[in-house]
């Protein structure tokens, strides 16, 4: 998950999923919640289909929470998990994941990244995650 610069994250003492929803429309999308040099919180919305190929956070530990929709995930290249609303995953630092959304829906999920450091990310393959801007 890219670096987040305290100053481009929204960083709001309350903000509400549907606020952010309505404000960015269609999927695929993310929003900068929050950022802090420790830890970065962001919501995807990925349409079905939509995801992010295998990569790797050196220094960082990443966190996901399925709100709505389906994401599968393996991790390290080991078996595909389905995770529905509700799940928790995690990936510690160092930890090979590949994600993609998988249901009916669009994959609506909080994402948890800490520490906040720049290029915190190796990519394993040539296919790059794009969101309009």
């Amino acid at each position: 998950m890219p670096y987040v610069p305290p100053e481009e994250a929204n960083n709001k003492l309350i903000e509400t999923l549907r606020e952010i929803k309505a404000r960015k429309g269609s999927p695929p999308w993310r929003e900068k919640v929050l950022a802090t040099p420790r830890f970065r919180m962001l919501v995807h919305c990925w349409p079905s289909g939509f995801g992010h190929p295998g990569h790797y956070h050196p220094r960082a530990d990443e966190i996901w929470y399925v709100i709505e929709g389906e994401l599968t995930v393996s991790f390290n290249g080991g078996e595909k998990i389905v995770a529905s609303p509700g799940s928790i995953l995690f990936a510690e630092k160092g930890t090979v994941h590949d994600m993609k959304s998988s249901g009916k829906v669009p994959l609506v999920m909080l994402v948890f990244v800490t520490p906040n450091e720049p290029d915190d990310e190796v990519s394993l393959s040539n296919e790059n995650m794009k969101f309009p801007e």
